[in-house]
């Protein structure tokens, strides 16, 4: 829950912060520290090692969906921040008669600033989607593997309700269970009522674009309100020049019509707002399957396929890190109430651990 200081940047995606952190919070109260895992889960799963596994995973997903939108918020906020300032030093040149560019040592460091708040923003995005999705695969008890799904494969099976699919990864037609699956993708279906056309795919491939891809030219601009606004291309999957040539086409359309006519801090923070909409409203279709498959276990059996693996195959790496090896301090291990539980629950601890081998 938002704590009592809470900033901009918390509030402004609390609308899912809030349910997810009470989730987590109830996840990690339903952990039976005997047996491992989640006590209604005792009759599904190879053991209580895959058990465990699987159940600790879900928490961390929740937690990790949290984490992640506060992130992109926090960038978002540092974002205006720093285009703000550009905007204010940039009118302080031209007030002294000065031409701002080339840049010296503070401004090459505020528009780097400004480039990587963006960037992490968009990443964090994304990232809130993937770990959501395999909340969602969990929850849902959907037949896949869960530490490979992303958002795509959420949009997958979203689609295959739509279309009455009969997969095997998905409950039989017209069963109790399916039907907790349907409503569990209605929100995924609806993504555009959480904000303008196109927002959310435009997202994505903008996200998408600046892991994998070169950056275009970034198009700075002095609006007719005497501000700085930095310009996303319309098309993120277009490269830069494709853009500049097929975005416009003269004489009906003008150069500018190849970008999105808002201000970067203006894009960044409407996207955390609708992400965390759209994240709240999910947040609340996953507590209600969650709670109507914990009162009837028998509705969805969690299926073996979601964890296969308890020793991972591959060798643990020997990269030994850079620097001088830190020494820890002896004492005692000092954990969060909740993190304390995950771990009893999870035989990780000294006293335990050997029942893992």
């Amino acid at each position: 829950m938002l704590p009592a200081d809470a900033e901009d940047y918390e509030r402004r995606v609390s609308v899912a912060t809030d349910p997810l952190d009470s989730f987590f919070v109830q996840l990690v109260g339903e952990l039976d520290d005997q047996a491992g895992g989640f006590s209604w889960w005792s009759g599904y799963l190879a053991n209580w090692k895959m058990r465990t596994l699987l159940s600790d995973y879900l928490i961390q997903s929740v937690h990790g969906v949290s984490e992640a939108l506060i992130s992109a918020s926090f960038g978002a906020r540092n974002h205006r921040q720093m285009t703000v300032a550009d905007t204010e030093a940039a009118k302080k040149a031209h007030s002294e008669g000065r031409i701002p560019f080339p840049l010296d040592a503070q401004g090459r460091r505020r528009h780097l600033n400004i480039t990587q708040s963006a960037e992490s923003c968009f990443y964090h995005l994304g990232q809130a989607l993937d770990r959501l999705s395999a909340t969602m695969i969990v929850v849902g008890g959907f037949g896949m593997e869960v530490v490979r799904v992303d958002w795509g494969d959420v949009e997958d099976l979203a689609e295959g309700v739509t279309k009455q699919s009969t997969k095997i990864r998905l409950q039989p037609l017209g069963t109790p269970g399916r039907a907790a699956q349907d409503a569990l993708m209605d929100p995924v279906l609806n993504w555009h009522t959480f904000g303008p056309d196109d927002w959310l795919p435009w997202m994505r491939d903008t996200r998408n674009g600046m892991t994998h891809r070169a950056g275009g030219k970034k198009i700075i601009a002095m609006t007719t309100a005497n501000r700085l606004a930095r310009l996303f291309y319309r098309q993120p999957r277009w490269s830069e020049l494709q853009s500049l040539v097929f975005g416009a086409r003269p004489p009906k359309t003008p150069f500018y019509d190849a970008f999105i006519m808002s201000a970067s801090e203006d894009v960044l923070e409407g996207l955390c707002e609708s992400v965390a909409t759209l994240v709240g409203e999910l947040t609340k279709a996953i507590v209600t399957c969650w709670d109507a498959r914990a009162a009837n276990p028998q509705l969805i059996a969690q299926p073996d396929k979601q964890w296969q693996v308890v020793e991972p195959a591959e060798s643990i790496w020997n990269f030994p890190g850079y620097g001088t090896p830190v020494v820890i301090r002896p004492g005692v291990l000092r954990l969060s109430p909740p993190d304390g539980k995950r771990w009893t629950a999870a035989r990780v601890m000294d006293d335990r651990r050997s029942a893992w081998y």
